[in-house]
């Protein structure tokens, strides 16, 4: 699955969440038939779910694996066929983040309720051990990966600072070679990529109580997935109920705190919070029309061809549109600023001078429909911001 901003998990941050073509098409009359993203690193979690899912309905489980990362011949495609790809390969796809707070499905889907609890984890080697970033000693470098939500949480931490990587695994080993005495990292990342065996406790991993920090897994399935859903959520209750549920999910994740829950899809959207309107009840004018028109070209020179002559995606995610400003993801100017001066460009995060980034974000402001006025937005102003971005174009 590809990355998306407005959800900035590392398996759905921003919103272009894209599913790798799929090995095998979905027999008829499987009970329970999944789909399971080989690129997950929880991919063994999901697979004892369904087992023992199937070992409770009595049947057999028919998994299906596929590449979501984009890589090799499999491209992925975007979210809008998700919903060809739910009835047509599979009843359920596993594995699929949503924030716990305010989580989003793709469009044309919908979510069971939860069935596990993951998110993001401060890892310390053993000795070094920190059980929050406000413990780590001022000037403490800490790993992060790129275009992560954790990449947020260094403007409210002053006492670290971010040495961002391209992977997760890339990420863990900063720590295991003790370039880095701390990671920020995905929870199912942190168990694949550190040592296993003995060497497993020579590391502390604690849940980071950060906004964002905290997401629900479901599967996802379409029109003609409601029955098996509907099997499936049954099963997994009363695994909960019986105690086999968090064996299950062990190392990878907990029991979800509210397993019976809306789906995903039905749950109304958090209202978004309030900010200070201008003049008329219109949305506040963070930037001035030249400082757009300079974000225009700034962006084409260094951000066109990651993500699009028009902001659309490619190899990077969009940057425009209800997806990645979406009021569900509760997201702010200064949370989109933090992430794209800290991770970009890709080949050289942070490298640009600061006027440049923003220009890009007065640019990036202006395409998801925020009006342009006559006071100039500042770097400052724009990491501290904290007027809503939820995207007003057509």
């Amino acid at each position: 699955m590809r990355q998306n901003i407005a959800s900035l998990s590392r398996r759905a941050l921003v919103c272009a969440v894209a599913i790798g073509a799929l090995v095998a098409a979905r027999p008829a009359g499987a009970t329970v038939s999944v789909c399971i993203d080989s690129s997950n690193p929880a991919r063994t979690m999901d697979r004892r779910v369904v087992q023992a899912v199937a070992r409770q309905q009595g049947t057999d489980a028919a998994i299906y694996t596929f590449d979501g990362s984009g890589k090799g011949d499999d491209d992925g495609f975007d979210v809008k066929t998700f919903s060809t790809l739910a009835a047509s390969r599979c009843a359920l796809v596993l594995g699929f983040p949503v924030d716990a707070q305010h989580g989003a499905v793709p469009e044309g889907v919908r979510a069971t309720a939860p069935y596990a609890r993951m998110g993001f984890v401060l890892v310390t080697p053993r000795g070094h051990e920190a059980e929050t970033l406000a413990a780590l000693p001022n000037g403490t470098d800490v790993a992060v990966t790129y275009l992560t939500a954790p990449n947020l949480y260094f403007v409210k931490h002053p006492n670290v600072q971010a040495d961002i990587y391209p992977t997760d695994a890339q990420t863990i080993a900063s720590v295991v070679h003790h370039t880095n005495r701390a990671a920020m990292v995905w929870r199912a990342s942190a168990v694949a990529y550190l040592p296993g065996g003995d060497k497993a406790r020579d590391y502390c991993i604690h849940a980071l109580n950060e906004p964002h920090a905290a997401w629900d897994v479901v599967a996802l399935y379409g029109p003609q997935g409601a029955a098996a859903a509907a099997s499936f959520q049954k099963s997994v209750e009363a695994l909960r109920r019986s105690g086999q549920l968090a064996a299950l999910l062990s190392p990878y994740a907990t029991s979800p705190a509210n397993p019976i829950v809306l789906a995903a899809a039905d749950v109304p959207a958090a209202p978004a919070a309030a900010a200070a309107p201008a003049a008329g009840g219109e949305k506040p004018a963070l930037f001035t029309a030249a400082q757009a028109d300079a974000g225009k070209k700034a962006y084409a020179d260094n951000c066109a061809q990651c993500h699009g002559d028009n902001l659309e995606g490619m190899a990077g995610p969009a940057l425009k549109g209800k997806h990645f400003a979406s009021p569900k993801a509760n997201f702010h100017v200064g949370d989109i600023f933090t992430i794209v001066s800290q991770n970009m460009p890709a080949t050289q995060p942070a490298s640009l001078p600061h006027d440049v980034y923003v220009d890009i974000m007065a640019f990036l402001l202006q395409q998801n429909g925020m009006p342009a006025g006559s006071t100039a937005l500042t770097f400052d102003g724009a990491k501290s911001s904290t007027v809503p971005l939820v995207y007003t174009g057509e």
